[in-house]
């Protein structure tokens, strides 16, 4: 029998993303991340920034629509488990 695999952005014992609101289930985090991720979309198209096509940027946005969902928004994950049988892709951050 294998060990289990210790998932820094999972609730312990879940397949749950850890997250700032408190959610327990996939339902209501998808609930609570798509009322809050929209709140911050509709800030952000007020001031939208000029396209420049680099990861920074990427994150940068990904850190503002989701920073109230999770206290990891923005950063590339350090570990990722795919269902897929093919391995992750390594993002350079420019």
């Amino acid at each position: 029998m294998s060990e289990p695999v210790f998932d820094p952005y999972l609730v312990p014992g879940t397949d749950l993303l850890r997250n700032l609101a408190g959610a327990r289930t996939q339902r209501e985090l998808a609930e609570i991340k798509h009322s809050l991720a929209t709140a911050r979309a509709l800030e952000l198209m007020d001031d939208l920034p000029v396209p420049d096509g680099t990861v920074a940027q990427l994150r940068s946005i990904h850190g503002f629509l989701f920073q109230d969902v999770y206290n990891w928004a923005g950063e590339i994950r350090s570990y990722s488990k795919s269902a897929t049988p093919f391995p992750p892709r390594v993002i350079t951050p420019t």
